[in-house]
């Protein structure tokens, strides 16, 4: 199988470094081009991985790519796309399936802690759990990964689970510039609060996430307390940021949420 990663950070950049070890023909495009190596830091093993030259069209495409930067990469698919070819959006969110609308396309999501740190691709915990639409041609291609992959026959729900989590903290850190462990000593009643709201959303979309609230409290409080998620780093470092794809579109069905995404969008007009 040949492979495609778009986007070789802490996500891309690790899971190409897996599909690689475990025997696939794998390229990788960066925002400068072709990349041809990596360094991967594997909780606290170093190691370095050389792709394989970019070579004509591929029989899947994984988009890992912030969504900011996802209309310039979507003009690119299908110089690198084979006819059947399929492509797997790996972001955090919801909306942005609806612009792989035109592509053969299986939805996913992932749990990593993962960041590219000095040019180093940094997996911080030996969590690595990857939810996928079930399809064949991707069971063919994680067949020799030591991955913990699940092939979903319901992947709106798990993609909403993951959601439910991501939107909360990648927004409450960004709103007060503090990691999760702060967040869940000092502001657990909007913890709680953020958590009913995605739930209700998600219902207005056919979800029922009526059971996870527990799940996702305790999931908070297992992880290291320094843990940022990248839009707060991205904030942090006056970067463009996923706002608009992770709380923006929960803001259109919350006057709650929409209060942090109107004060985050002021924040970063004016960084």
């Amino acid at each position: 199988m040949k492979i495609l990663v778009i986007g070789p950070g802490g996500v891309g950049g690790y899971l190409a470094y897996k599909l690689k070890k475990c025997g696939n023909f794998v390229s990788v495009i960066g925002s400068k081009g072709e990349v041809k190596k990596l360094k991967i830091k594997d909780v606290d093993k170093i190691e370095e991985v050389q792709f394989d030259k970019l070579d004509g069209k591929y029989d899947a495409v994984f988009v890992t790519t912030k969504s900011y930067h996802l209309d310039d990469v979507i003009k690119t698919l299908p110089e690198y796309l084979k006819e059947n070819g399929i492509v797997v959006p790996i972001l955090n969110g919801i909306g942005h399936f609806e612009k792989f609308k035109d592509f053969n396309y299986k939805k996913a999501c992932i749990y990593i802690l993962s960041n590219k740190e000095n040019g180093i691709i940094h997996k911080k915990t030996p969590l690595f759990y990857l939810c996928v639409e079930d399809d064949e041609k991707l069971r063919e291609i994680f067949k020799n990964c030591d991955l913990k992959v699940k092939f979903s026959d319901n992947i709106d729900k798990d993609i909403w689970k993951k959601y439910l989590f991501i939107a909360t903290f990648a927004t409450l850190q960004s709103f007060y510039s503090k990691p999760t462990g702060w967040i869940m000593e000092e502001k657990v009643d909007e913890v709680e609060k953020f958590i009913d709201e995605v739930i209700k959303v998600a219902k207005h979309y056919g979800v029922n996430l009526e059971d996870e609230k527990k799940r996702v409290i305790k999931q908070a409080l297992n992880i290291p307390y320094d843990s940022k998620m990248s839009m707060q780093i991205d904030f942090e470092d006056k970067n463009k940021t996923e706002v608009d794809n992770i709380t923006g579109f929960l803001a259109k069905k919350s006057d709650f949420i929409a209060s942090f995404y109107n004060s985050l969008k002021t924040v970063q007009a004016t960084s």
